[in-house]
């Protein structure tokens, strides 16, 4: 059984405009909620500490290596996939300083992306992620439109891997948003929950591109003074620390400027 699992959930399309409709009125109602300190405090704690799927840690997990991606295409498309994945990376790589840049050998390799068909879907989640029970392998694939794998560890991340069944991404119109929110859950975001937004990590949201609190999330995951395999208590010292410095408070007010920058968003133009 593989140590962390994420997707982007499939849902109801009844239920999805129901919710939908919801989250658009909160956020027009509570305008720039998400730029308050302690609101983008509980949220990093949440998205970085919490669990969706596997055994929380309670321990923050980040990269702190250069990453070096693959990716393989067993489509038509791959030319569109590579760009698109590229520019998010890139997007990524600008946001948190991290170096993400393509491997040269397949040693190098740790951050595999695998577009494929959804016929191969199963197949895939077995092999690539470890899971050798259909029972659970149905699950995901019934539940999921795509799908990532990272390793639950108190230690800096040091691979992960992700699978996205274009067919199906697609079918739902989420080919960039499937792109955009496993590429930055493996960053060690990893968590959703209903009460960050507005935000990719939210499963009931609209969002498909990052946002202004997306931007400062990655800001504060990727800031050198917090640590992998930090504590809740250690990171909200940190991250309460970080929010009042001059710095910080001049990237919520800009936040959502600057993440449009690079933003695959802006191929929708």
């Amino acid at each position: 059984m593989p140590d962390k699992l994420i997707f982007m959930k499939l849902r109801p399309i009844a239920l999805l405009f129901s919710v939908l409709g919801l989250s658009t009125f909160a956020a027009s109602a509570k305008d720039a909620h998400w730029q308050d300190a302690s609101y983008i405090e509980d949220s990093f704690v949440t998205i970085a500490l919490g669990r969706e799927h596997g055994r929380p840690t309670g321990r923050l997990s980040k990269w702190s290596s250069a990453i070096r991606f693959s990716i393989s295409d067993h489509t038509a498309d791959n030319e569109l996939h590579r760009q698109m994945t590229t520019q998010h990376l890139s997007h990524l790589a600008s946001i948190t300083n991290l170096d993400i840049t393509p491997s040269q050998h397949s040693s190098d390799t740790n951050l595999q992306i695998i577009f494929a068909s959804e016929n191969d879907l199963d197949r895939l989640v077995q092999f690539e992620f470890g899971i050798s029970s259909k029972a659970l392998r149905h699950q995901f694939s019934r539940d999921g439109v795509c799908f990532a794998w990272i390793p639950t560890t108190e230690k800096a991340i040091s691979h992960a891997r992700v699978i996205i069944p274009v067919d199906r991404a697609r079918a739902h119109g989420k080919l960039m948003a499937c792109v955009v929110e496993e590429l930055t859950q493996v960053l060690g975001l990893a968590n959703d929950s209903d009460a960050v937004f507005p935000s990719i990590f939210n499963d009931h949201s609209h969002n498909d591109f990052l946002t202004g609190l997306d931007f400062l999330l990655l800001k504060l995951m990727y800031h050198p003074t917090l640590r992998p395999g930090m504590t809740e208590q250690e990171v909200r010292k940190v991250v309460r620390q970080l929010l009042t410095q001059a710095e910080f408070k001049i990237l919520i007010d800009e936040a959502e400027q600057r993440v449009r920058t690079h933003s695959l968003e802006n191929w929708l133009d």
